[in-house]
């Protein structure tokens, strides 16, 4: 089981390390930057600066495309602005081994609802974003075959603890629920492994 942990314009943060190792199986992180970014402890405003000085949602895209042809993940988990490279990414390339994406208040999905991934999508929003309305885009977005839009009680970065938004509860409550969903993927990937094995048998 793999999984691919695509982050927000934090980067590689400690607080993302210690969520990755709640996590089972095999997992890597994708990051706008070459390099951790575990020592820095930055306002939101900051690092949405060097987001976009250095990186920039276009080249995050490629990466994150890059990120998952490389490791071929089984579940990609992005957010912020690493969900909505993951939106973006595996709309545009063929899908491998990817089958599903949970994806933590993209909020920049608005911008490419007319795209559509080629694996299950959860997505789940903050309860509202300062910039635009979030109702018409869960109302489009759920309307997409595959794609469950959630809207939950907390607001944009509550998963970061660098974020001015942060909600201890609502982190230990999601890294349950993507515990969950690797769970219930292992079990998938078994049970297919089951039936193909059964396939050549009869063959």
């Amino acid at each position: 089981m793999n999984t691919l942990i695509v982050s927000d314009i934090f980067g590689q943060t400690k607080c993302l390390e210690s969520f990755v190792n709640e996590l089972d199986g095999s997992t890597s992180i994708c990051s706008p930057y070459p390099f951790r970014q575990g020592h820095l402890n930055r306002d939101e405003e900051t690092a949405y600066k060097q987001f976009m000085d250095s990186v920039g949602h276009d080249k995050y895209f490629q990466k994150v495309v890059e990120a998952i042809s490389d490791k071929q993940p089984d579940l990609v988990i992005g957010f912020s602005a690493g969900g909505v490279a993951c939106w973006r990414a595996l709309a545009a390339m063929p899908i491998k081994s990817t089958t599903k994406l949970i994806a933590f208040y993209p909020g920049q999905i608005r911008n490419y609802l007319q795209l559509h991934p080629k694996c299950d999508v959860d997505i789940y929003f903050p309860y509202q974003e300062n910039h635009f309305d979030i109702k018409p885009v869960i109302h489009h977005l759920s309307g997409m075959p595959g794609i469950n839009c959630h809207r939950t009680r907390y607001e944009h970065g509550f998963m970061n603890s660098l974020s001015s938004n942060f909600d201890a509860a609502a982190l230990q409550h999601f890294t349950a629920l993507c515990q969950y969903n690797i769970d219930e993927a292992i079990k998938l990937k078994l049970a297919n492994r089951r039936i193909k094995s059964g396939l050549e048998l009869t063959m």
